[in-house]
């Protein structure tokens, strides 16, 4: 089901490019991340991330020859509890146009402040009534910008059984570290040290 007002919020992803999807704990963020990423997933991205899932294409994917880019959507499932290092952050998404990586952060302890541009949070679900429905903020806070917007995500099951509620994640640092050797790998590319 197409997520309804959300074009916007998926154009920030893609924007951002680093995005915390906060929320308390069983909320959805991690169904959401899936939800986000099969967008990207359909128009020819990766998908890397710290839980067991259907759509897994693992720490073997390189950058491209021809695009010089690794065209993959990263989810980092409880992200907030490893993604805390600000040098770190910024390794990885000065480069993340550049190489087309998209950060997904579902987490209830939030990362570092300078992940946290573009936030989306569930306000309210409809499920106790009956009505697959569940209502999202997003909000973009950089500097002195600020912006809000909501939108609607309807029949949340469409992602029940891509990925394990039940796996605890491994730890995201392998996921980091190579994302860190592929923006080293992108910058070699260009003779850049």
């Amino acid at each position: 089901m197409p997520l309804h007002n959300g074009g916007q919020v998926l154009e920030l992803c893609k924007t951002y490019r680093l995005v915390w999807l906060r929320g308390r704990f069983g909320s959805g963020k991690t169904a959401f991340a899936y939800r986000i990423a099969r967008e990207y997933l359909e128009h020819g991205y990766r998908l890397i991330s710290n839980n067991m899932n259907a759509w897994e294409d693992g720490l073997d994917i390189t950058l491209d020859e021809k695009t010089k880019q690794l065209k993959a959507v990263i989810i980092l499932d409880e992200g907030g509890l490893y993604f805390k290092a600000s040098k770190q952050i910024e390794m990885i998404a000065a480069y993340a146009a550049k190489m087309d990586i998209i950060i997904l952060i579902p987490s209830f302890f939030p990362p570092a402040r300078n992940a946290q541009v573009l936030t989306i949070q569930p306000l309210f679900s409809f499920s106790p009534i009956g009505l697959p429905v569940t209502v999202y903020q997003w909000r973009v806070n950089m500097g002195g910008f600020k912006d809000a917007g909501l939108f609607f995500w309807s029949f949340p099951a469409e992602v029940y059984g891509i990925y394990s509620r039940n796996d605890p994640g491994d730890q995201a640092g392998s996921i980091i570290q190579f994302l860190i050797a592929q923006a080293e790998e992108y910058r070699a590319r260009y003779g850049r040290t």
